[in-house]
């Protein structure tokens, strides 16, 4: 599995993830979050479907602050957004 593909299995099991969770909330998550969380991962899922991968450097790491700075540490939905972002970024 390349790259490219392990992001984008990443990035739909995030987005999965983070969708269930506005859908059934578990966590003391806010709604605003989530939603933020839901179309960032959508935006990744769509520049590697497409191809259209902007350079390493300008990926932002938006998600890895927002979870890091307002998420439990040991919640299992913040690990599988931080390793589907990490993923996007080296894709």
């Amino acid at each position: 599995m390349d790259r490219r593909e392990r992001a984008r299995a990443l990035v739909l099991t995030a987005l999965s993830e983070v969708e269930a969770e506005l859908r059934a909330p578990h966590q003391r998550l806010g709604a605003g979050e989530l939603g933020t969380c839901r179309e960032t991962l959508r935006r990744y899922l769509a520049a590697l479907e497409v191809g259209e991968l902007p350079p390493r450097r300008q990926r932002p790491e938006g998600l890895g602050r927002l979870v890091l700075d307002s998420w439990p540490y040991d919640l299992p939905l913040a690990h599988a957004v931080l390793q589907a972002e990490r993923a996007w970024r080296n894709a």
